[in-house]
């Protein structure tokens, strides 16, 4: 299942962290609000692809996180029910097969409250960041291992826990997870290793926990039909891709894309709109010769167009679009296509961005580029 780059790992949840931790602050680090993490599951790989089935076996997990317990300090976090924010390392043996090998993940995530109370707490937790597997495909090698064709993959973790508060201090928690590592398309083959698991889990403050402030801002503000709820978006980005469905494996093609995004603020942290994509797929040139089907040059641009939409965390915000090719004479993918894109403002205007784009959860491309925004 290839439907996550390592790639926006980084982007999004660790600038995310930063975004959050970086506040002017004279505060040490024990006066930050920090939990240490301790996580203990046992789990499986699910077959999800024929050739998986020799490695079915159940094995541990574990995981020593760090992570800030936010109290509002900046408007977002109380909006968003004060989430937590921290990094994971994580070790996996994956059932100790030597074509498998083993895992060494260090993700950035975010964890969300879904309850109001602060004791008892039912957090949803997702995490994006880098995996390490000690064994890849090689076709002289390890041709048994045909779902991962890299050392470096992203490592993608999604958990539901029950919390409970012992003390002011330590709470302990059981969970269920999912765990995925790909690269993205970045190199193939690139099936996949996901990894469902549950187990528990225990938190303690580093020093007793801060207050939550809160802050009295009226989202009417946002809803009325006036200029400044408007956002416009554009960049321009740029992927390298490897696909093998034709043209075997080791050549590398470059992706170009324009995106351009036409948002209106919908509350204090999300805005909806609609977007456009111009896209040059320079691997579309290499298909369509081996399929024999002709072709002209301005039928390798794929113009699409999508409904968009982005929820900011101060600086840094996430947006999602999802939509179709209008045109373009390679489709083997599908027209429709979906885009989740980290966006960093470097300045009132300047950005940063990266995006993975997918079609129906496969990943065709990890994008990263620059643009420009008029509010």
């Amino acid at each position: 299942m290839k439907f996550l780059s390592k790639n926006i790992v980084l982007s999004l949840l660790f600038l995310l962290i930063f975004n959050t931790l970086s506040a002017k602050s004279n505060d040490t680090i024990i006066d930050k609000n920090f939990q240490i993490e301790f996580r203990a599951s046992y789990g499986f790989m699910i077959c999800h692809h024929p050739d998986m089935a020799y490695f079915k076996a159940h094995f541990p997990l574990f995981e020593f996180s760090v992570q800030q317990a936010t109290t509002g300090r900046k408007i977002w976090q109380e909006r968003a029910n004060y989430p937590a924010v921290g990094i994971t390392l994580l070790y996996s043996n994956l059932g100790g097969f030597k074509e498998v090998g083993e895992v060494y993940a260090a993700y950035p995530f975010l964890s969300f409250n879904c309850l109001k109370s602060q004791k008892n707490q039912l957090n949803l937790k997702i995490g994006i960041g880098l995996g390490i597997l000690t064994k890849h495909f090689d076709a002289k090698t390890n041709p048994r291992n045909t779902f991962i064709a890299s050392y470096a993959n992203a490592a993608i973790n999604l958990t539901a826990e029950y919390n409970i508060f012992i003390t002011n201090r330590l709470s302990l928690a059981a969970f269920v997870g999912f765990t995925h590592f790909s690269n993205g398309a970045r190199k193939a083959p690139n099936k996949g290793i996901n990894v469902a698991h549950a187990g528990i889990n225990a938190k303690y403050f580093i020093n007793t926990p801060k207050p939550r402030i809160h802050h009295d801002v009226d989202n009417q503000q946002y809803k009325p039909w006036i200029s400044k709820n408007y956002s416009f978006y554009a960049a321009f980005t740029y992927a390298i891709k490897e696909i093998d469905n034709y043209l075997g494996y080791g050549k590398r093609f470059s992706v170009y894309n324009l995106h351009l995004n036409f948002l209106k603020r919908m509350s204090e942290m999300s805005k909806l709109g609609i977007g456009f994509d111009l896209v040059y797929d320079m691997s579309d040139i290499d298909v369509l010769k081996f399929k024999e089907i002709p072709f002209t040059p301005v039928q390798i641009f794929k113009p699409g167009i999508n409904i968009a939409y982005e929820v900011a965390f101060g600086r840094t915000s996430l947006i999602v679009n999802a939509g179709c090719h209008i045109a373009g004479r390679e489709m083997g993918e599908g027209r429709f296509y979906q885009k989740i894109c980290a966006k960093q403002n470097l300045s009132e205007h300047i950005f940063a961005t990266c995006a993975l784009v997918t079609h129906f959860g496969w990943a065709d491309n990890f994008c990263f580029g620059l643009g420009y925004k008029i509010n």
